[in-house]
C-alpha cells in the first residue's frame, strides 16, 4: 500500500502572542514550534508520537458548534486553527475557548485532544 505524507499545521493565539507548530508525518517524521514567528526547535518525531498522531487523526470528527450571542464580557482568550493535508484529504478546523465552552458535551472533543497532543509535544524534549 502506498502511503503520503501528512502535514499538520496548528496555530494557537493566546493573549500575549502567538505559537505555531508544524508537523509532518512522513519517512522522516518532524515538527517545528515556533513563537511570534521565531523558530524555537525543529526535531524529529518518535515512533510513539506519531502513532498517537495518526490515531488521533482516524478518530477526528467535524465539529458543529452553535451561534454565539455576543456577549461583550466575555471575550475568547486563545483561538486555534488547525489544518491537516495529505495527497487524499484536506480539512480545516477553525474554534475559539469559548465555542468549546458553549457547545454540547464532546462536540469539540476530537479535535481538542489532536490539538492538546501536538501541544504537548513541545513540552515532551
Amino acid at each position: 500500500m502506498k502511503t503520503y505524507p501528512i502535514a499538520i499545521e496548528l496555530t494557537v493565539w493566546f493573549d500575549l502572542g502567538l505559537n505555531q507548530y508544524e508537523l509532518v508525518i512522513d519517512e522522516v517524521s518532524k515538527i517545528s514550534i515556533k513563537r511570534t514567528d521565531d523558530v524555537l526547535h525543529v526535531r524529529e518525531l518518535n515512533t510513539t508520537e506519531i502513532s498517537m498522531l495518526l490515531e488521533a487523526i482516524k478518530v477526528l470528527k467535524v465539529p458543529m458548534a452553535q451561534e454565539l450571542q455576543t456577549d461583550s464580557e466575555h471575550k475568547a482568550s486563545s483561538s486555534y486553527e488547525l489544518i491537516l493535508e495529505s495527497a487524499h484529504f484536506s480539512l480545516e478546523f477553525n474554534w475559539e475557548n469559548l465555542d468549546v465552552e458553549a457547545s454540547n458535551p464532546n462536540v469539540f472533543e476530537s479535535v481538542v485532544k489532536l490539538a492538546s497532543l501536538i501541544q504537548s509535544l513541545d513540552l515532551t524534549h
